[in-house]
């Protein structure tokens, strides 16, 4: 077999096993979940999981790395260079509840994370953090060298919208709002935002 070929099968079992193992630690966090049940559910070996992974911590590691890749593609593409702010702002938010809602369980797990949940990992995970909020503070550099806004302080305005759309979308999945229903908020939500930016 081509040796690109099996780069490429070994980089498709590794996402899967990372995908089954967001599931798992979603339903039972860190410390309950179990690598043996993870191999089960991705279909391999038990003992296989280890010639991927060398234990369960290194495994969580490595999924958290690959949810943070997978978040800062959709957030770089929704915040994007076309567009007003209030455009942009809009498109970051529904990026937020489409994470949400179609990979909850890398969701959840990476926000338990950050705020806390797994606390053993909260350093990886701020880490991971920083690069969404120079992103977010890119964009915002971005408006405020075109008039669309007046920034004092990009820092605190990037951590502002990260944490009010993060924490938005994850109260409304909590009190069982549709998909639909929160992405009509897009736009109520970016001008908020934008009342804020304005006010500070």
């Amino acid at each position: 077999m081509p040796k690109v070929v099996d780069e490429q099968m070994r980089e498709a079992t590794r996402r899967h096993i990372i995908r089954q193992a967001a599931s798992e630690f979603a339903r039972l966090g860190f410390d309950q979940a179990n690598i043996n049940m993870i191999a089960e559910q991705a279909g391999i070996g038990k003992g296989t999981i280890y010639l991927y992974f060398e234990n369960k911590r290194e495994l969580f590691l490595s999924m958290l790395r690959y949810i943070a890749q997978d978040h800062l593609v959709a957030i770089r593409a929704a915040l994007a260079t076309d567009g007003s702010i209030q455009q942009r702002l809009e498109r970051l938010f529904c990026a937020f509840v489409q994470l949400a809602q179609e990979e909850r369980d890398s969701f959840n797990v990476h926000m338990s994370a950050l705020y806390g949940v797994n606390r053993a990992f909260q350093a990886e995970a701020t880490k991971l953090m920083r690069d969404y909020l120079a992103t977010i503070a890119f964009m915002l550099e971005q408006s405020h060298a075109r008039g669309e806004i007046r920034c004092a302080n990009i820092e605190s305005t990037s951590l502002m919208i990260l944490s009010l759309m993060e924490s938005f979308v994850l109260s409304a999945n909590v009190l069982g709002q549709s998909e639909q229903v929160i992405l009509q908020q897009a736009n109520k939500v970016a001008e908020m935002v934008l009342h804020g930016i304005a006010s500070t």
